[in-house]
């Protein structure tokens, strides 16, 4: 019994294991020159900015599309886009972002980048920003 036991333990964490190998080939999590390296070497790729308007105040990255976080429509609104495109997601700091990148690799996404440091890295680093 003990060993079906452990036995089962150990089939377990493999497939924990081979799970999170996979969706690490689907998410991506960028410093703020690697996103924009992305960004330029890309076609077609599609940038989502998921911050509140409140903080879309400060600008946003040329180009991005806004999908807030917090807003009522959020699931809706990502269930819309093509799983089969590249996004590259932003927020403030980088935990809606990457929470929202695990969102999408459960939803079947292809390929996520997430900033890591988030809009705020992004400002820091002098990249452009549209007002």
């Amino acid at each position: 019994m003990k060993q079906l036991v452990l036995l089962s333990l150990l089939v377990l964490l493999s497939l924990q294991e081979l799970f999170a190998q996979a969706n690490n080939d689907i998410i991506t999590n960028v410093s703020v020159v690697e996103f924009k390296g992305v960004m330029d070497s890309l076609k077609g790729e599609i940038l989502v900015d998921l911050r509140t308007p409140e903080e879309l105040k400060q600008g946003k990255i040329p180009g991005a599309t806004v999908i807030d976080y917090f807003g009522a429509d959020f699931e809706p609104a990502l269930q819309k886009l093509d799983k089969g495109k590249v996004y590259l997601l932003y927020c403030a700091g980088g935990g809606r972002s990457g929470d929202t990148a695990e969102l999408m690799s459960k939803m079947g996404f292809k390929k996520v980048y997430n900033l890591e440091p988030g809009f705020n890295g992004w400002v820091k680093q002098k990249m452009p920003v549209e007002k």
